[in-house]
C-alpha cells in the first residue's frame, strides 16, 4: 500500500505532463462589414486556409458598416469592438477594410497591442500607419487591368465615367484613380450615396461616354432611409437602364449583373494578412514586417450581360 501511495501522485503528474496542450495564441478579427457580404466571406476563406491546423483561439466581430453607415453607428460599434478586444486580450488584432482601420485600429497606435490590417483602400499614411505595432496588407484596385479588359471586350472604349458610393473604401479608390495615368479619358468621377443622383448621372452619361466604371454601391440610400439599399436592386436598375459597358472593381458587381471586372480577390487579402499574423505570433515585431501589396488580379465577365 505504501508503494501505491508513493507512485500514484507520480503517475498522475506524469499523465498531466503528457496530456497538457500548449495554450492557444489568441487572434481577434474585426470585419468592417457583415458575415453574409461576399467580400467578408472571401476574406474568411483566406484566413481559414492559412490558420487551418494551427493552435489558435479566434474570435470574429462584424461592424456591419455597409448596412448602417452613420458616424454614430460606427462610433458605437467600434466602442463595442474595443471593449470586447480588452476582454479577449488577443496576441494579435486583425482588422479588415477601411472602416475597421479608421474606427478600431487607429485606437491602438503606439500601444503594446500588435495589429495587422488588410483590405485597406486608402494609403496607410492616411491612418498614420505603419507604426512600431501596426503593419498589414493594402488593397490597390488594378485600374490598368480593368481598362485593358473592357477595351478587349469593346475596343472603341476611350472615354469612361466612374461612379461609387460615398464610403471610406470608395474615397480611397477615387483618390488613387485620379493620380494614375491610364490609356483612357476620365470624363467624370462621382461619389455619392444618393441613388437618385446615380440614376441621373448614368442616364446623362449614355450619350457622353463609352463605358461606365462602377466601384462600390453598397451604401446607397433611396430617399431619406438610414439603411442602405440591397446592392442587387441597385445593379438591377443599372442593367435595365444602362446601354454602355460596365467595368467594375469587384467580382460581386459582375455576379449582380455588371459586364466585367478585373479585381484583387478578397481571399488573397485574407491569406496575406493571416501570414503576417503567424509571423508576429512566431516572435517577429510588426515593425520588422513590411506592408504587403498583393499583385494578383482576376478577370471575370458576365456572359449574360455580354450578350445583352
Amino acid at each position: 500500500m505504501k508503494k501505491i501511495a508513493v507512485f500514484l501522485p507520480m503517475l498522475i503528474a506524469a499523465s498531466m505532463i503528457l496530456t497538457a496542450q500548449p495554450v492557444p495564441k489568441k487572434v481577434f478579427i474585426v470585419f468592417s462589414y457583415h458575415p453574409e457580404f461576399s467580400w467578408d466571406i472571401d476574406e474568411n476563406m483566406g484566413i481559414n486556409e492559412i490558420f487551418d491546423g494551427r493552435n489558435l483561439d479566434l474570435e470574429r466581430f462584424y461592424m456591419d458598416t455597409k448596412n448602417k453607415t452613420s458616424p454614430e453607428w460606427k462610433q458605437s460599434i467600434a466602442e463595442k469592438a474595443i471593449a470586447r478586444i480588452s476582454e479577449f486580450q488577443p496576441d494579435v488584432l486583425l482588422v479588415f477594410d477601411d472602416n475597421a482601420c479608421e474606427w478600431v485600429a487607429k485606437h491602438y497606435v503606439g500601444s503594446p497591442q500588435s495589429v495587422v490590417f488588410a483590405g485597406m483602400n486608402y494609403e496607410p499614411a492616411h491612418y498614420g500607419f505603419p507604426t512600431a505595432n501596426i503593419t498589414g496588407v493594402v488593397e490597390h484596385i488594378p485600374f490598368k487591368a480593368m481598362v485593358d479588359l473592357v477595351q478587349e471586350l469593346v475596343p472603341t472604349v476611350n472615354k469612361v465615367a466612374f461612379i461609387s458610393d460615398d464610403s471610406p473604401t470608395s474615397a480611397g479608390i477615387d483618390e488613387r484613380l485620379e493620380a494614375l495615368d491610364l490609356p483612357i479619358e476620365i470624363f467624370d468621377v462621382v461619389a455619392t450615396n444618393d441613388f437618385n443622383t446615380w440614376k441621373s448621372k448614368i442616364t446623362a452619361w449614355q450619350n457622353q461616354v463609352d463605358a461606365i466604371g462602377i466601384f462600390n454601391y453598397n451604401t446607397l440610400k433611396d430617399g431619406q432611409s438610414a439603411v442602405s439599399m440591397p446592392p442587387a436592386s441597385v445593379m438591377q436598375w443599372i442593367t435595365e437602364n444602362n446601354k454602355l459597358p460596365e467595368i467594375a472593381s469587384f467580382d460581386f458587381a459582375v455576379k449582380d449583373g455588371a459586364l466585367c471586372s478585373a479585381y484583387k480577390p478578397g481571399v488573397e487579402q485574407g491569406r496575406a494578412a493571416a501570414k503576417l499574423v503567424l509571423k508576429i505570433l512566431d516572435g517577429i515585431s510588426p515593425a520588422d514586417l513590411k506592408i504587403v501589396d498583393p499583385q494578383e488580379s482576376v478577370r471575370i465577365v458576365n456572359m449574360t450581360r455580354a450578350k445583352q
